[in-house]
């Protein structure tokens, strides 16, 4: 059931008009270039990344690929979570709170990466390719892999 509430929300995301301003995201490889990895907040802060770009690619592949986009919902809110366990854990926010802050920030995030998206596929027909989107679902990638 939470799945499917998920996917309506994304759905409902996708449909609204994107207020956010252009190149709202740098890439996730420029980030971790400038910041310490071993800091928590670095480490909220990619799993949040991860989390909108993996929802961002479920939405994109839901007609095409049902399950792919089911997995991706899986994998998003699996990161999620670990976010809101670490700012528990790093900033000792209460549950709720941390709940609150992770999802804000991965609608945010992910409204980033509709924007981007857009404007990517306008330029070559492509939601993800010659974009720091691409390189993104590459860093997140590997993080799903070490887990």
């Amino acid at each position: 059931m939470k799945d499917i509430k998920f996917i309506v929300i994304i759905f409902s995301l996708l449909l609204l008009p994107n207020l956010v301003k252009a190149d709202s995201n740098i890439s996730l490889k420029n980030y971790l270039d400038k910041n310490n990895i071993e800091d928590g907040s670095t480490q909220i802060y990619l799993l949040s990344r991860c989390s909108a770009v993996y929802a961002y690619a479920s939405g994109i592949i839901l007609k095409s690929d049902a399950v792919s986009s089911k997995n991706f919902i899986e994998i998003s809110n699996n990161l999620l979570f670990k976010s809101v366990e670490l700012m528990v854990i790093e900033e000792e926010k209460k549950l709720e709170e941390a709940q609150k802050k992770a999802e804000n920030e991965r609608k945010k995030l992910f409204n980033n990466y509709i924007t981007e998206g857009k404007k990517n596929w306008e330029k070559n027909q492509s939601h993800f390719k010659g974009s720091y989107i691409s390189n993104d679902m590459t860093i997140c990638s590997k993080l799903i892999e070490d887990q």
